[in-house]
């Protein structure tokens, strides 16, 4: 028992058998349970039909939770990705270019010309978040331009109407010391930021859960009204009248 705490404590690398075995485990033990429980009550169509009415109609309010949020429960805390899809596919993210990219001669040439300014108030937290991930993706080795011990000189700020905010963010040599090196190399970057769409998920899950319970829940009345169409026509071939049988002369 100690051996398996320590193991779910350290973590399951998502390539491990025993992670790819976790859901497909969960469902069996959890949803099959219950529906062995209903089965032996209501037989195997009519538990099947129960069960996945029930379970459709839950995941709808889970849904709703997920995607709109309720009290005390923050919006969009639900799936991060869809099936088949990168973890945190979704999710906010800057995406760094330089200014001589193919995406700074393209979609974002505007930016060469943008009128440039200090970040807004309601936006210094995302933007500080794109000052690390711009000079992270810009310090590894497979396109180093900058250093990771470099330090963010200035900030600006620039939106084209309708498009993503953009930054451009000047990052300077720093000594020894951390401090800014004077007459060091300096480089200049740029990120946009894609706020993605964190609720997608949770809404498509919403639809499907909702077409889910709509089907389950007609078959289960067409289920119902057809047990008791069967009801009343036995009750009336028991109650009906025999029918007479004449005697032998």
């Amino acid at each position: 028992m100690s051996a398996l705490v320590l193991f779910a404590a350290q973590g399951t690398p998502p390539e491990s058998l025993v992670a790819k075995l976790a859901v497909p485990l969960g469902a069996l033990i959890f949803l099959g349970s219950i529906y062995m429980l209903l089965r032996s009550n209501l037989g195997t169509r009519r538990g099947y039909l129960v069960f996945g009415t029930a379970f459709f109609g839950f995941m709808i309010i889970q849904s709703l939770f997920w995607a709109f949020g309720a009290p005390g429960t923050p919006v969009a805390t639900g799936p991060t990705n869809l099936p088949g899809q990168p973890a945190n596919e979704y999710q906010p993210t800057w995406v760094p270019f330089a200014g001589d990219s193919r995406l700074a001669q393209g979609d974002y040439s505007w930016v060469t010309g943008a009128q440039w300014g200090p970040v807004p108030e309601e936006f210094a937290g995302e933007a500080e978040v794109g000052v690390g991930d711009i000079q992270g993706f810009f310090s590894e080795e497979a396109h180093e331009v900058v250093k990771a011990t470099w330090k963010a000189d200035a900030v600006e700020y620039a939106q084209q109407e309708g498009g993503y905010p953009v930054i451009r963010v000047t990052y300077v040599e720093t000594d020894d010391t951390g401090a800014i090196k004077p007459g060091g190399k300096q480089e200049t970057l740029y990120g946009f930021f894609d706020k993605g769409n964190r609720s997608f998920p949770a809404v498509v899950f919403l639809f499907i859960s909702l077409a889910g319970f709509a089907l389950h829940a007609l078959l289960l009345d067409r289920d119902e009204q057809r047990t008791k169409r069967e009801l009343a026509e036995s009750r009336a071939a028991v109650s009906a009248p025999a029918e007479p049988v004449a005697a032998d002369a």
